[in-house]
Formats: C-alpha cells, sequence, structure tokens
C-alpha cells in the first residue's frame, strides 16, 4: 500500500461550460483526493462539493471555460471553480440552494464574484488529521 501524499496541486482542469462536464471534474477530484488519502466517504463529499461548484457555475451563466482548481494541503482539499461572466447574481435562490449543500458537506464555502469573474470555492478537512 503506497503512503497518501500530504501535499498534492494545485491541479487545474479547465472545462466548456457543459452540466456533462461535471463528471470530467469529479473523477479528477476522486484521483487527488484518493492519493492524499481521503476516506470513500470524503470523497463522496468532495464529489458533491464538485458537483454543486460546476452546475451552479453552467446554470447561473457561464459562456466561458470553467476553471476548476483542487489542492490539498495538510489534510485540506479545496474545489475552486471560476469562469468570466457578466452577470452572477450572488442573491438568486438557487445560490442559497447551492450555499445550504456546501454547508452540509464541506468545512468551508464561499460564493464570490469580482468584476465580471465569478468563484465558488469549499473546502473539506480530512476527518483523521
Amino acid at each position: 500500500m503506497t503512503e497518501a501524499l500530504t501535499s498534492i496541486g494545485p491541479v487545474r482542469v479547465e472545462l466548456p461550460p457543459a452540466s456533462m462536464m461535471s463528471r470530467v471534474a469529479r473523477l479528477t477530484a476522486t484521483g487527488v483526493a484518493s492519493m492524499a488519502g481521503f476516506t470513500i466517504d470524503e470523497i463522496d463529499d468532495i464529489n458533491v462539493i464538485v458537483s454543486e461548484v460546476m452546475v451552479a457555475l453552467v446554470e447561473h451563466g457561464a459562456h466561458d471555460t470553467i476553471a476548476v482548481t483542487f489542492d490539498v494541503t495538510n489534510g485540506c482539499f479545496t474545489v475552486r471553480g471560476a469562469t468570466e461572466m457578466a452577470d452572477f447574481d450572488l442573491d438568486h435562490p438557487d445560490l442559497a440552494l447551492c450555499r445550504t449543500v456546501l454547508a452540509a458537506v464541506s468545512t468551508h464555502h464561499g460564493i464570490e464574484r469580482d468584476g465580471t469573474r465569478a468563484e465558488i470555492w469549499a473546502t473539506l478537512q480530512q476527518s483523521h488529521t
């Protein structure tokens, strides 16, 4: 059995703004989390996080490439999805649902807009670190 890596990344994938690309992001996240020694239950939570990030950005108007970054530092897995988007309404009711789901499965999360850049991120701390 190989030893888990304590630091991985950042690993970045750039995906077209299509909901089916969520699967590519989840597969990448699963690989990174597995190398870092996350449990199956934690990887399930990470996959929920990735799905929420991707779906929220796609459904709220992403027209450009979505950059999804995965990073593991000191047992903390971070997912960050970002894209250029002219109209990203932080008060949209669907984003309230996204926040609720992220709060249930992550340690910390955020949904932000900086000019035309929309970003959704979440972290999950390993339970055994």
